[in-house]
């Protein structure tokens, strides 16, 4: 890279070296001295990466001495070598040292400045503008290197959640196994001893009692197994949404016996991963805990699509048959979700409705927060703000060359305070890009169509102050939400510097110069507006992606293992254990509404599918025992 750093700046000295001021050298020892200067610096910035502090002194002081001895007012390659090693100075040291060294240049530079420039004027202009690109230099280097941080420390979770990936696998069986065991040996082995024994005595308060155990632990089975099988990962990705999600989830308590209705609001968005879990996670508990606790009363699942939130809420009526639900769980459902829709800045309500029934609602957002923190994305905007206010006020009234002369304090400040008033709403600019946009184009406009057509100056200040506006077009392709076009912002922008150069030309040259200025300015602002939302989609967008993408994958590792024992439970269950368990307490629960029901064959019917669903059971869990031997083997 510091190869290719010297031919530009020596392009751009002999550029201005054509001009009629003296900014740098025209002799030709001067110019020998210049390329000299400029091997050097460049030389030096190859060792910015191990050494940046001593890069950055060394780049600074050489730099300004060397223009000092060839005579020369502007040497680009001393400008371009210090922020590039101002840049390598955040980005590869802590923010202590990197604002240390920031401001050491800084004084350095203002001071040798002093000598070069021609006026207080002048110097008071490139002290201010220094300032801000230095500081904004700083900023930069210091969250590109809080980016490398974060993708190093996503790189080594993701390596290690491919080291954890069998030894979760294991625990998974471990633990599956073990809670089958449970129901297998504490609920559907009671269910069959007392049923059996209940129908060979002939009592019908005995027979009673054994079809409500019965019931009631039949559900209990329903319940905890229903959670195992809820559990399971759906086999789609975040990425595909609620829509595709929901509905597999739904028609999987349907089968349980329980009606389930799912509705979706709105347009569907892609979410972020983490909301779609939670929403997920939320509907899930909600389903399971309206099985048990309502059995056989309807349940309707909606998930309304909201500006920048998505609401999910499940409520069930009031069950058709009362009086057989033991108590079951463990009282942390409603908490666990709280705790899911609170990590993410949402809110989660739960409790009973007004007609009986049990209501459970969640707020989740989709996007950042609308808060403001104090770290290195505030200083960045913070320094678009000053920039796109000082230097149009600079330009405008500080000597020697003043745009607005004769200006009076009150008028300055009126006009600083419009710039202001513009570049402020740039604070907004990742939270509502598009409105930030409309703001800036719209004043822009506005600004040309009346004080532009006083003076020329006047539309001249936006085009110095342009960085309001590219920011915008930037913003607008970084931050603009999913699902929200990006790609109108440059053309739309375009359209204020149509209007400004139109009224600049007008203003010199009269009416005819209307529709050729509206054209030229398009186009111009097009050429510096296209390149702006270039990157910021580039930049942005690139990162997010393999953000993402690490994080995609470490919850695949990590949960492929656990996706796939899950799978093996829920294929083993589904259509025997709890076909069976859900027929001996359907055939409990009418044997009990039914006065002239014969409750020993109930029971004797009880017993019998209590007894093949235990059978299976047993069945799977010998077929989990050699995985696991196996993989505690491999271990």
């Amino acid at each position: 890279m510091p190869l290719l750093l010297v031919p530009p700046p020596l392009a751009i000295a002999g550029l201005l070296s054509l001009g009629d001021e003296f900014l740098v050298p025209r002799d030709r020892a001067g110019w020998i001295g210049l390329v000299a200067l400029t091997l050097f610096l460049n030389a030096v910035l190859v060792g910015r990466r191990v050494r940046p502090l001593v890069v950055v002194a060394v780049v600074v002081v050489a730099g300004n001495a060397g223009a000092l001895l060839i005579h020369a007012q502007e040497v680009p390659s001393t400008d371009v070598a210090l922020w590039v090693a101002l840049f390598s100075l955040a980005a590869h040291s802590e923010r202590r040292v990197a604002i240390a060294g920031c401001a050491g240049a800084y004084a350095v530079h203002e001071t040798a400045s002093v000598f070069r420039t021609t006026g207080f004027g002048d110097w008071t202009l490139d002290a201010s503008v220094d300032a801000l690109l230095f500081l904004a230099l700083t900023a930069l280097g210091q969250l590109r290197r809080q980016r490398r941080a974060r993708r190093a420390e996503l790189a080594e979770q993701l390596g290690a959640a491919e080291r954890e990936h069998h030894v979760v696998a294991a625990a998974e069986r471990e633990r599956l196994a073990r809670d089958l065991h449970d129901v297998a040996g504490h609920h559907l082995s009671a269910v069959i001893v007392h049923s059996g024994a209940a129908a060979a005595v002939p009592d019908a308060a005995l027979a009673a009692h054994a079809l409500e155990t019965a019931a009631g632990t039949g559900r209990d089975v329903l319940a905890a197994l229903a959670r195992l099988v809820d559990e399971v990962e759906p086999e789609e990705s975040t990425a595909d949404g609620l829509p595709a999600l929901l509905p597999p989830l739904c028609e999987g308590i349907r089968r349980l016996g329980t009606p389930v209705a799912l509705d979706v609001e709105g347009r569907a968005r892609r979410l972020p991963p983490q909301v779609v879990t939670a929403a997920y996670r939320i509907v899930q508990e909600s389903l399971t805990n309206a099985m048990r606790y309502a059995s056989g009363a309807a349940v309707d699942v909606s998930v309304r699509y909201l500006p920048g939130a998505v609401e999910v809420e499940v409520g069930n009526g009031v069950p058709e048959v009362e009086g057989y639900v033991p108590p079951l769980g463990t009282g942390r459902g409603i908490a666990g979700m709280s705790d899911r829709a609170g990590a993410l800045g949402g809110t989660l309500t739960a409790g009973p409705d007004a007609s009986g029934g049990w209501r459970v609602r969640a707020v989740l957002p989709t996007g950042q927060a609308d808060g403001r923190g104090h770290g290195w994305p505030e200083v960045v905007d913070g320094i678009l703000i000053a920039t796109s206010v000082l230097l149009p006020v600079l330009v405008a009234f500080v000597p020697p060359e003043q745009l607005l002369p004769g200006w009076t304090a009150w008028s300055a400040a009126l006009l600083a305070a419009a710039f202001l008033l513009r570049a402020l709403p740039l604070w907004w600019r990742r939270h509502a890009p598009y409105a930030v946009l409309a703001w800036t184009t719209a004043f822009d406009v506005l600004w040309s169509c009346t004080a532009g057509t006083t003076r020329a100056a006047m539309t001249g200040l936006l085009f110095i102050g342009a960085t309001t506006l590219i920011s915008a077009v930037y913003a607008v392709a970084a931050y603009a939400r999913r699902g929200v076009p990006a790609w109108p912002a440059p053309f739309v922008a375009a359209i204020a510097w149509a209007a400004t150069l139109a009224a600049m030309l007008v203003r010199l040259n009269g009416s005819s110069s209307l529709v050729p200025g509206l054209v030229i300015g398009y186009v111009l602002g097009l050429l510096f507006l296209l390149p702006a939302w270039a990157v910021g989609k580039a930049v942005v967008t690139r990162g997010n992606r393999w953000e993402n993408a690490a994080l995609e994958t470490m919850a695949a590792r990590a949960g492929a293992a656990v996706t796939a024992e899950r799978h093996r439970v829920t294929q083993g269950l589904r259509g025997t254990v709890l076909d069976r368990t859900a027929r001996f307490v359907r055939v409990a629960e009418d044997a009990l509404a039914d006065p002239d029901a014969d409750h020993p064959a109930a029971l004797r019917e009880v017993a019998e599918h209590a007894r093949a669903a235990l059978n299976d059971m047993r069945a799977l869990l010998d077929a989990l025992r050699p995985a696991s031997g196996e993989s505690a083997a491999a271990g």
